[in-house]
């Protein structure tokens, strides 16, 4: 009697026994012209249903050929938050680089860990579909929310002249969208912010003045929770009516949005 397999040989297993299927179903014509569909419909759901097809991404992995966000990348894996972020359904990662990450890296222990937890967004956005929210302002749900409803929130706006913004709470939404550093586009997205996201009272004496906006920024700009229905929208499967394609590889954006990484 064959052993059942085990997780790590399934996708092998199910190859295996699609063929043996297929062979017999090609012995017998009767069963063919019925059966044969269904089989094999069931075969491709049980293969997508595979771990190799769960696996989704990796933020780590899709970090290391990007020596920019070094520091951010440790900081990910010292907070143990990469490996919560790669169990999401789908995920944005606001990342810093190096040399402006300082205020968030000399953080103690009890606030770093919820800071960087702060920087992973629970849905997928690139500047595109950020372009396309029914307002200019937004609350983002964001990976601390499971733990903190309260500072586990990201502001989101968008500025008169396109350039987007966020802000952790109590603190102005001054950290600018810079550019899409990779995507796999309704999965998972990277993108580089000017600063580290931190509510008003994380910042420390030592830290770096927060950024200003650049011209057409109008301040503060409040957020409205109108936005939170599009923050919690599942992901979009390609071919799904999006205005403006987005590429199979890195995400090209609209005008005024942030230009994808060479």
């Amino acid at each position: 009697m064959t052993p059942c397999p085990n997780i790590a040989t399934l996708p092998a297993f199910i190859a295996k026994l699609s063929h043996a299927l297929i062979d017999f179903i090609s012995l017998r014509s009767s069963l063919q012209s019925t059966m044969a569909p269904k089989i094999l419909v069931i075969l491709l759901l049980l293969a997508a249903a595979s771990p190799a097809a769960l696996a989704a991404f990796d933020v780590i992995e899709m970090l290391a050929d990007k020596p920019r966000y070094a520091t951010f990348s440790k900081l990910l894996q010292q907070t143990k938050v990469a490996g919560e972020a790669n169990q999401l359904r789908a995920a944005t990662l606001l990342v810093v680089p190096d040399k402006l990450v300082k205020s968030l890296a000399s953080l103690p222990n009890d606030k770093l860990q919820p800071a960087v937890a702060n920087h992973v967004l629970l849905s997928y956005f690139d500047p595109i579909k950020l372009d396309e929210m029914k307002t200019r302002t937004a609350i983002l749900p964001t990976l601390l929310s499971n733990t903190d409803k309260k500072l586990g929130v990201l502001n989101y706006t968008r500025a008169d002249d396109g350039q987007m913004y966020f802000g952790a709470p109590g603190a102005s939404c001054v950290a600018k969208l810079v550019k899409v550093v990779a995507a796999r586009p309704y999965s998972v997205s990277i993108m580089e912010v000017s600063e580290p996201i931190l509510p008003a009272g994380f910042v420390t004496s030592t830290a770096a003045a927060p950024g200003r906006r650049g011209k057409g920024g109008r301040g503060k700009i409040k957020p409205s929770a109108a936005g939170l229905e599009d923050s919690k929208m599942v992901a979009r499967m390609p071919g799904e009516g999006v205005s403006g394609k987005v590429s199979s590889k890195d995400t090209v954006t609209k005008s005024s949005a942030p230009s994808p990484a060479p």
